[in-house]
């Protein structure tokens, strides 16, 4: 049997860490079969899989070595492709503000690159994806661990929580009675979306994770409206400073630079773009009004090929 065969079905048959054998007992599972190599073979098998996959581990017993699989790991089918894409959106994550959320991820990730490993190391393909931007971006804030659990499983468990909370250009942290309502990861920031003790009634708020010097949680509840959805409008205006509950239309004159470029990266999905007079564009098409659009509409669009 060829060796990626045969690597595939001890990857099958490796038991769980209770339950883990010697390479004398697997080398019996292939026999049954059907499998017929001498246990050296098999001895390389277990060395080459355990280098290679990082759910395969072994640990020594006497003179020989115990071998299992990490069963959660183990049972996960996956595309090359898929792993591919996984290790991307994780690499682009972690670059985002949500590198400690990866790191806690770690297995999955080093399990979805051994795939693109594979078993030719010759044509590794873990390095042929990267994570990029045109853009500057900022270094995200550090948010503390301990903060963001407690603000998770306040989520979770639908609870409220007290922070000591740093207000940009305070000269002293202020402790505040909070409702943790959703997350928002976005600009290299993790926000809160949440009700705060002291404002209006149902007046939502968007505090930045990073500012958050500690949390706790606490019996004291603040009612949360039933039907909160972190994409509504109300939600978007804090987090994102949405300007407009609807869409409205926009009709913009572009040069040809920029046409090229919304011809291939359209502004709005009901984007038109027609020619106009002496060189120009009409673009036309709907989009909520936000400090988004507003930073958009003032960045340069340097030509690219």
């Amino acid at each position: 049997m060829e060796q990626l065969l045969r690597h595939e079905l001890i990857l099958g048959l490796l038991p769980s860490k209770d339950s883990a054998l010697d390479s004398n007992a697997i080398h019996q599972r292939v026999a049954n079969q059907g499998v017929q190599v001498d246990k050296r073979t098999i001895q390389r098998d277990l060395s080459e899989l355990e280098q290679k996959f990082p759910h395969v581990h072994s640990r020594p017993k006497g003179k020989a070595k115990l071998w299992w699989a990490e069963k959660s790991l183990s049972r996960l089918s996956m595309l090359p492709t898929d792993a591919m894409n996984l290790v991307m959106i994780m690499e682009h994550a972690a670059r985002f503000g949500m590198a400690a959320q990866v790191e806690n991820l770690a297995p999955l990730r080093d399990y979805a690159t051994s795939l693109l490993k594979g078993n030719r190391p010759s044509q590794d393909c873990s390095g042929k994806i990267i994570s990029n931007t045109r853009f500057v971006v900022l270094e995200p804030g550090q948010v503390k661990p301990e903060v963001l659990e407690v603000v998770q499983q306040a989520l979770l468990d639908d609870a409220c929580i007290e922070a000591l909370y740093l207000k940009r250009g305070a000269c002293a942290p202020k402790t505040l009675h909070i409702k943790p309502l959703g997350l928002s990861y976005q600009d290299s920031n993790i926000y809160l979306s949440c009700l705060v003790k002291g404002l209006p009634k149902g007046k939502l708020a968007a505090l930045p994770l990073h500012r958050f010097q500690t949390a706790r949680t606490t019996w004291e509840n603040l009612e949360a409206p039933d039907d909160f959805d972190i994409n509504s409008f109300e939600a978007k205006r804090s987090l994102i400073s949405q300007k407009s509950e609807h869409p409205v239309q926009l009709k913009l004159r572009i040069t040809q630079t920029l046409y090229e470029r919304l011809d291939e990266n359209a502004l709005t999905t009901d984007q038109e773009l027609r020619p106009a007079a002496n060189g120009w564009w009409l673009m036309t098409g709907s989009v909520h009004l936000s400090q988004g659009l507003e930073l958009w509409g003032s960045t340069p669009f340097p030509r690219t090929v």
